[in-house]
């Protein structure tokens, strides 16, 4: 609730505060016991209460800092969580598993087609223009793996070369 009312422009904000300090003080001024002094007088307290968070409100618009003081900001290299799950799924599929075969092939196609197209201006499956130079940035073998199903088993030199190729590109 409270994101959503710091998502609003200042002036929405100022007129939400003064719309609820409005209401507040109608329903606590029309109710029956209010002819009391003291009742009136909460009535500009909250009124007031209101009026200062909305002020502060007002004043701190900013984002939220969740930095935590107590740990390192650079985590060591090698401890993101997608580097591993492909290192699980390269393993996977290197021991024999047909989903995670096809998960790497996915990915590993995924990957081509992102940098042939950004740094190339190739599209893998755009014809057989395409297709030649596909073949000639990525090589026949990986050209052939990435357009077609996996069939065979791949082993770790097979995926690494891969991934070295990738990276040229």
């Amino acid at each position: 609730m409270i994101a959503r009312i710091r998502g609003l422009a200042p002036t929405s904000q100022l007129v939400l505060a003064l719309g609820v300090a409005v209401v507040i003080g109608a329903v606590v001024t029309l109710a029956p016991g209010t002819l009391n002094v003291a009742t009136l007088l909460a009535c500009l307290a909250v009124l007031a209460a209101v009026a200062v968070l909305t002020q502060w409100l007002w004043q701190n618009h900013r984002g939220t800092d969740w930095s935590n003081a107590f740990t390192d900001p650079h985590p060591p290299r090698g401890t993101d969580p997608r580097v591993n799950r492909l290192a699980a799924r390269v393993d996977a599929a290197v021991a024999g598993d047909a989903v995670a075969q096809t998960e790497l092939h996915d990915q590993l196609r995924t990957l081509a087609e992102d940098r042939l197209r950004s740094r190339h201006g190739i599209v893998l499956d755009g014809g057989p223009d395409h297709t030649e130079r596909a073949r000639a940035a990525l090589g026949a073998d990986l050209t052939a793996y990435l357009t077609n199903p996996p069939t065979t088993r791949l082993d770790h030199a097979r995926v690494a070369g891969y991934l070295t190729t990738l990276e040229e590109l």
